[in-house]
């Protein structure tokens, strides 16, 4: 029986191809600077001296050739061993999406079990984006559930000529919910506790969570979490906790479509349309520019012709602070 694939497996064969892939590729460049050094020593050498030399060049250049033979096996295996790797590590992903999606509905069918009360009304619970284990849920029997969206401004100007507010930044949503755990006869102090270090411990490793309450949020983290003790109840234990929502990072870069272009030569007749270059080289199309002098600013040409800023900044590319004198400037 074939032993079963590890990511161990992958990693160890990635590392050994990439070693000797850099192995033969350094042997390969010695091997080609010998022999443009042995073809050096040829061109000023006498004729009695070119014959060994000759020899030594062919036989350079033959294990120049056995090296290069040598790069390219070691090259394919190490490409290989790298996709290998990376298939490995995104079916391991998803295969742990789906085996975590799978012990989400044995939570769901547990919490409807355990909980039918707090279920059928509807108490705010936090569950794991990807649960581990059936008992990974917590109900809130909530007091209050509050929700805050701030956004932050600049509050000094940036740059001259700009208002004073011009930059602004939203920050995360976050949720307060104060409340208790518990609302069963069987919710022991002990089992409460259980439940209290499960949400301690979700905060502490930064777990992925969705929360279900009023409002529902997808993919959130803890921030904090409270508990008091003072007055501990046989069936409730008093909480406040804040979640805060998160958002996956995407990059705005496009890749670029590798497109073969036609490099054959072909009897063009008629007018050649423009090609596009950059902006210096481009002409003017329509629109009323200007040359730039010392002291112009964007908020001056603003003020002037009543052209945005932003427009101004979009149509010319420079920055607020420099505007290079001299240069062509599109106003409106």
């Amino acid at each position: 029986m074939a032993k079963k694939k590890t990511l161990k497996t992958y990693e160890s064969a990635y590392i050994k191809a990439k070693s000797n892939y850099n192995e033969f590729k350094k042997i390969y460049l010695k091997d080609v600077s010998k022999v443009k050094e042995l073809e050096a020593k040829y061109k000023k050498a006498n004729s009695s001296q070119k014959a060994k030399l000759k020899e030594k060049i062919a036989r350079a250049k033959s294990s120049t050739s056995h090296a290069k033979t040598n790069v390219n096996t070691a090259k394919r295996k190490y490409r290989n061993a790298k996709n290998n790797l990376t298939t490995f590590k995104k079916n391991s992903a998803a295969n742990k999406r789906k085996a975590a999606l799978k012990t989400k509905k044995k939570v769901i069918a547990k919490m409807k079990k355990d909980k039918p009360g707090y279920w059928k009304s509807k108490r705010p619970y936090v569950i794991p984006k990807y649960p581990g284990s059936e008992n990974s849920y917590v109900f809130i029997d909530n007091t209050s559930e509050n929700e805050t969206t701030s956004t932050e401004m600049t509050t000094n100007t940036i740059s001259p000529g700009q208002y004073v507010n011009h930059y602004t930044q939203t920050q995360p949503i976050q949720r307060q919910i104060e409340g208790k755990l518990g609302g069963s006869s069987v919710s022991k102090v002990s089992y409460l506790k259980k439940q209290f270090n499960m949400l301690r411990r979700w905060a502490t490793n930064g777990t992925e969570i969705e929360f279900h309450g009023q409002k529902y949020s997808s993919s959130a983290v803890l921030t904090s979490v409270a508990a008091n003790f003072d007055q501990p109840r046989d069936n409730a234990l008093a909480v406040s906790v804040a979640i805060q929502d998160v958002k996956w990072a995407t990059s705005t870069n496009k890749k670029k479509s590798k497109k073969k272009t036609n490099t054959s030569k072909t009897n063009n007749t008629g007018t050649k349309s423009p090609t596009k270059g950059d902006r210096k080289k481009t002409k003017p199309k329509a629109g009323k520019y200007l040359t730039i002098k010392k002291g112009d600013t964007y908020w001056g040409y603003h003020m002037k012709f009543g052209t945005s800023i932003a427009k101004l900044r979009s149509w010319n590319g420079y920055p607020d602070r420099y505007l290079p004198i001299g240069k062509k400037v599109r106003v409106k």
